[in-house]
């Protein structure tokens, strides 16, 4: 959506290099603030809404990288497109293994995830899962989504904030992965094993198995992304320009 609305403003005479510039500025930003406010959380559902905003500064990276043609927009449209399709899948997966644990332990602090895998080791891998796509591990979604933005912006030589994304990919690694040594590491606070419901280890199950599916073998969406049809008019970035 966001694409399309700038997309008759960045084609404007003079007015398309400045759009570029106040949206990789607030990319950069955006990733910087989402970042840095997660890294201290103890709470895992504000550290999921806090990284929340570094994953929309990564999308903003490939709205910024916009290039000056048909192909490089279609290039940030899939890159956009497949990210929120991988990122769908991967906060389902965080928030509903989050939800059986918060019910059963009746908090949803770090904390009440310590031991998950002594108490219900299949919650624990599926979230395992998640964690990991999130943080951008290969073989997964989110791997190969960030894959695609960081293409974009080599494309647009936007370097600056290629570097930013690589920096604020580092912190997504130790705050995602405090969540895997809480469940892995750390001895349980309540021995109670969780009985989970069948649907919910269905759903799991099928949300997991997605996320390796579509990060080994990403063919599939991708194709069907480039065969809608979209109205292109020439952007030129003002950094390609140079």
């Amino acid at each position: 959506m966001l694409l399309r609305v700038l997309q008759p403003f960045l084609a404007a005479p003079g007015a398309g290099e400045k759009i570029l510039m106040v949206l990789a500025v607030i990319a950069g930003a955006t990733l910087i603030y989402g970042n840095l406010a997660a890294l201290p959380q103890d709470n895992f559902k504000r550290l999921l809404a806090y990284s929340s905003i570094a994953h929309a500064g990564y999308l903003l990276i490939a709205v910024a990288s916009v290039s000056g043609s048909p192909e490089g927009f279609g290039s940030s449209r899939v890159a956009v497109a497949y990210y929120l399709a991988g990122y769908l899948l991967m906060t389902l997966l965080s928030f509903l293994v989050m939800i059986v644990v918060a019910n059963h332990s009746r908090g949803d602090d770090i904390a009440h995830f310590n031991g998950l895998a002594k108490r219900s080791p299949f919650l624990a891998f599926g979230l395992l899962v998640a964690m990991l796509s999130l943080a951008g591990v290969p073989f997964t979604v989110g791997f190969f989504g960030k894959f695609l933005v960081f293409a974009t912006a080599v494309q647009a030589h936007n370097y600056g904030l290629i570097g930013i994304g690589i920096v604020t990919v580092g912190a997504g690694f130790y705050y995602y992965l405090r969540v895997v040594a809480a469940m892995y590491w750390q001895e349980p606070g309540d021995e109670t094993v969780i009985k989970v419901a069948p649907l919910t280890k269905f759903t799991v199950g099928i949300l997991a198995l997605f996320i390796f599916i579509f990060g080994i073998f990403p063919q599939p969406i991708l194709k069907s992304l480039k065969g809608v049809p979209i109205e292109t008019r020439v952007v030129t970035h003002p950094v390609a320009q140079k």
